[in-house]
């Protein structure tokens, strides 16, 4: 009987080994694959910033050519409105009325300019959607190879 029991006990402490041994490489190998993982996410946190980084250079490009037209576009047109309205009131009268305009649609562009402003964000969203989704993996992961 108690050779018997020896054996049934060398045979569970054989198995019980096993077991954590299949358990530890299970580890490892979640381990491994969250470091994959976080080296992808990484690669896309960059190349997202790249092209967010792209598209902001030629915005900025785009944006200061269209800034310096417009800015001579906006003189020619408001030298346009003074001497209109220099046929109807005297010409020191005309120029105010026409600097009292420019300096509304000045207040009106830079109140929009700050409100677009406050939507940009410079964090990776859908990089940071993605960790939390790889976070919430290695957590279920662990649980499950904890059962």
């Amino acid at each position: 009987m108690a050779i018997e029991s020896n054996a049934n006990l060398g045979d569970q402490l054989r198995q019980t080994r096993t077991e954590a041994q299949e358990v530890r490489g299970e580890l490892s190998s979640i381990g491994a694959e969250l470091r994959e993982l976080l080296g992808l996410e990484a690669e896309l946190a960059k190349a997202e910033a790249d092209e967010a980084k792209a598209y902001a250079t030629k915005g900025a490009v785009f944006g200061a050519i269209a800034g310096v037209l417009g800015l001579i576009s906006a003189i020619f047109l408001f030298l346009t409105i003074m001497f209109g309205l220099n046929e109807v009131v005297d010409l020191w009268l005309a120029a105010l009325i026409t600097t009292l305009i420019a300096l509304v649609l000045t207040a009106i562009a830079g109140l929009m300019a700050r409100s677009q402003f406050k939507q940009f964000s410079p964090m990776p969203k859908r990089v940071m959607s993605s960790l939390k989704e790889d976070m919430q993996w290695a957590r279920s992961q662990l649980r499950f190879n904890m059962r």
